[in-house]
């Protein structure tokens, strides 16, 4: 014999077969009634009257929210179907859509766009060919380390030069 614990809200065992238990089945009705139109679990438990069971006679959003997902609910599994599958359909998008993280979209204020400067650079043949001098003393080991730096800086003086700004928006 099944324990009453076990049992989904809105229904009881009479002669060994799940029949609805009037009240509790009209709260469920209710729940997706509600959840339909508009509104949230939490708002849904708290206006709930009926006991959950007997050790629970205050509802919270994770009961309402496991009576909207149980599909005994539309006649599954030989019990009593309480609500439509098309109800049962539309508060299951329902939950879809209020659970599913949409990032906020970016509020663009046309006055705010201001013009940025991009830096375009476009190494010339002489960097180029200072790049390569350097790579070259680096990999064959020598020791010139003051010849070395004077390239580094002379290059790096010839890339600032090399930079062009333009402007977008």
């Amino acid at each position: 014999m099944l324990k009453n614990r076990s049992i989904p809200f809105g229904y009881c065992v009479i002669n060994g077969k799940y029949a609805l238990n009037i009240h509790e089945s009209e709260a469920v009705q209710k729940i997706f009634s509600d959840y339909i139109g508009g509104k949230s679990l939490k708002t849904i438990a708290v206006e709930m009257q009926i006991p959950y069971n007997a050790n629970k006679t205050t509802w919270n959003k994770n009961m309402v929210s496991r009576v909207l997902e149980n599909i005994k609910y539309i006649g599954e599994n030989g019990y009593p179907q309480i609500v439509t599958g098309e109800e049962f359909e539309q508060a299951a998008q329902i939950r879809t859509e209020r659970t599913t993280y949409r990032k906020p979209a970016l509020q663009i204020n046309p006055q705010s766009i201001k013009t940025v400067m991009v830096t375009k650079y476009e190494p010339t043949e002489e960097i180029q060919r200072i790049t390569n001098d350097i790579n070259r003393l680096l990999d064959s080991g020598t020791s010139d380390k003051e010849n070395i730096e004077a390239l580094i800086i002379k290059c790096a003086q010839l890339k600032y030069a090399a930079i062009n700004e333009v402007k977008q928006q």
